[in-house]
């Protein structure tokens, strides 16, 4: 599987009684999966959650086969306009699971921090973005394509003919504008304004260290399998 969209969160809030963690976490995830069901237009996917107390801080993850992908860029005509569309749509979930997690905690006095990660996608944007500046060819882009998709390279021919075709075809900057302005930056490289710390109101309250704390684990190895669920004392 492909990872195209992490995102990572911790949200400044006193702990939960542990049944109130597990519903928390559980709703959680059923939210952001809608968010993805409606939102991400790819034929299937892989979804998992990890939530830890002590705070709350969260881990999410989406996953596709290069197959899903291929089929999921087709949907949206050249194969740079539906890497772009699909990337976009995993910022807008990612953003949603940051906004669903901290909703229950609204009116009190805690701060939320965040990083949303575009995963092989971003790096895709990276190789694009290279060649058409000149820093890399087509057959070396690839080569790194190979080299970050791993097994699924070889798991479909027709997604890295396409992906070849629109490297040979990029155009060339300076003069052109990248063909991904607009896309949401990621943290690590951009300046997205959502992607910041929020400010902190004062004081901000230390959250309680609970004797005993848990991390609930939620997966769905596809968007037709059951949702799985995990307790673990840490």
């Amino acid at each position: 599987m492909i990872d195209i969209g992490k995102t990572e969160f911790l949200i400044a809030v006193r702990s939960l009684a542990k049944d109130d963690f597990e519903i928390y976490s559980s709703r959680l995830f059923d939210t952001w999966d809608e968010y993805i069901e409606k939102a991400l237009r790819v034929p299937d996917y892989s979804i998992s959650l990890v939530i830890e107390e002590g705070s709350i801080k969260g881990k999410g993850r989406i996953a596709v086969a290069a197959v899903s992908l291929y089929l999921g860029i087709g949907n949206y005509g050249d194969f740079i306009s539906g890497l772009q569309t699909i990337r976009g749509q995993v910022s807008y979930v990612s953003n949603k699971l940051v906004e669903s997690a901290a909703s229950p905690f609204e009116g009190g006095n805690f701060q939320t921090t965040y990083r949303n990660s575009g995963g092989a996608l971003s790096y895709l944007h990276r190789l694009f973005q290279k060649v058409q500046k000149g820093e890399l060819t087509a057959n070396q882009a690839m080569k790194e394509a190979e080299r970050i998709l791993g097994d699924e390279a070889s798991s479909s021919s027709e997604f890295m003919q396409k992906l070849n075709e629109a490297l040979e075809s990029a155009p060339k900057y300076p003069k052109q504008e990248s063909l991904f302005e607009g896309v949401e930056n990621e943290l690590n490289g951009g300046n997205d304004e959502r992607n910041k710390k929020k400010p902190s109101r004062t004081p901000t309250p230390k959250p309680d260290i609970p004797t005993n704390q848990f991390r609930v684990e939620i997966w769905r190895e596809s968007k037709r399998d059951k949702k799985n669920i995990r307790i673990r004392k840490l």
